[in-house]
């Protein structure tokens, strides 16, 4: 197996240039989700380069693909590697997307290469996932209409503060709460007016006195989308955007009908109607723990540093697929610990020296994982036995 790596490791050298110059890319020019348009061409022209088979637009998503290797026996094991190429408003590539996707991209290629070398069966596919900043969730929709299928284990890449695995990803429900009032002129008739922005308002605090009658660990978290049209008019609308997130799904359906019954008790009291909008759901994600130790251990093979306790809870749209197949996720630093995501520090360094580093590392810790999984017969069952159990105690 250190030999493998060792020749994993090599071939990601020999791919350096490329791979850096799609990071790169991306990264000078950053497109929002599902307007991924340039970032998505560059990504199947770097894989179809490779001999991938490409297929785009693939579950509807304009901006998704599907790159697949097949091996010389089909019945084998398929390793999937998630991509994610779409930028923050306005700040660009705070989230480092610019590198997950060179990562996802270069370790598939690197991963092929080597099985092909060493006539080890396995198929190899790398999904092209946009618009993961921005719900609803696309990979959850990508699952659900069939472009995951035959995806046996499945791998993701991410910048951080540290370098850790197992991480957990909160699950996740978003929803919008819109309300109607009256308009009227806020000064000459008041009364005749309903406000739109008082039920929000009351809402908003409803929301604050719940968390005290919640599970510890869930968070609530919201922003006013709609605040009304002018300070002398009373607001006919008025609109908030909310995110419920914890640990385990279950606690996530018990807490967001208490949500909405806040929306609902802030029209009543403002004598106003209310519309609620499902944005979209995520579940936790499942962790395997071989996976994760595996993955790394790989990491720290391949010379990753700050290999620290995770820290910090976040959500991802692959947290669905997790109960579903095994996924494993890695995180590899490129920032100093304590350097928070979706800042200015991390576009910085995504784009730089720091960012390469992290891009080469995480090439070579995705494709030695994935040759793992598809060379060694006895961490694989391992796997695949350790999932399930993980999945029923999340239930």
């Amino acid at each position: 197996m250190e030999d493998a790596h060792a020749r994993i490791a090599e071939l990601a050298e020999r791919l350096r240039g490329q791979a850096l110059a799609v990071s790169h890319q991306l990264h000078a020019h950053p497109e929002l989700g599902h307007h991924e348009v340039a970032s998505a061409k560059l990504l199947t022209e770097f894989c179809r380069e490779f001999g991938f088979e490409v297929e785009t637009g693939t579950a509807g998503f304009p901006t998704a693909f599907r790159a697949t290797f097949r091996g010389a026996d089909p019945t084998a094991p398929t390793v999937g590697i998630l991509a994610e190429y779409d930028a923050l408003p306005e700040i660009g590539h705070a989230c480092g997307h610019n590198m997950i996707a060179s990562v996802a991209t270069g370790a598939g290629i690197v991963l092929q290469q080597a099985l092909r070398a060493a006539g080890v069966p396995g198929n190899v596919v790398i999904l092209g996932t946009p618009a993961e900043e921005v719900p609803p969730p696309v990979k959850t929709q990508m699952f659900e209409r069939g472009a995951m299928a035959g995806l046996d284990f499945v791998l993701m890449f991410h910048g951080g503060d540290r370098t850790q695995s197992g991480a957990e990803l909160l699950a996740l429900d978003a929803m919008e709460f819109h309300f109607r009032g009256r308009p009227s002129h806020a000064s000459a008739a008041p009364d005749q007016g309903r406000s739109a922005l008082d039920a929000a308002t009351i809402t908003q605090v409803a929301i604050e006195f719940l968390r005290e009658h919640i599970p510890q660990e869930t968070r609530i978290h919201g922003i006013v989308i709609d605040g009304g049209q002018a300070a002398n008019v009373v607001p006919e609308t008025a609109a908030l955007r909310y995110f419920v997130r914890a640990p385990r799904r279950r606690h996530v359906d018990e807490v967001v009908p208490r949500v909405r019954d806040c929306a609902r008790a802030g029209a009543l009291a403002a004598g106003c109607e209310v519309e609620v909008t499902e944005i979209g759901s995520y579940h936790n994600r499942i962790n395997v723990a071989a996976l994760n130790d595996r993955m790394l251990a790989n990491a720290a093979e391949m010379g990753a540093e700050q290999i620290i306790p995770p820290e910090g809870r976040a959500s991802n749209d692959s947290g669905t697929l997790s109960w579903h197949v095994p996924v494993g996720g890695i995180s590899i630093a490129f920032v100093p610990v304590g350097t928070g995501g979706h800042t200015h520090a991390w576009v910085e360094a995504a784009g730089a020296e720091a960012g390469d580093r992290c891009v080469m590392t995480g090439i070579k810790t995705l494709a030695a994982t994935g040759w793992d999984l598809l060379a060694d017969g006895g961490f694989r069952a391992e796997v695949q036995t350790q999932f399930p159990k993980a999945l029923e105690a999340q239930r």
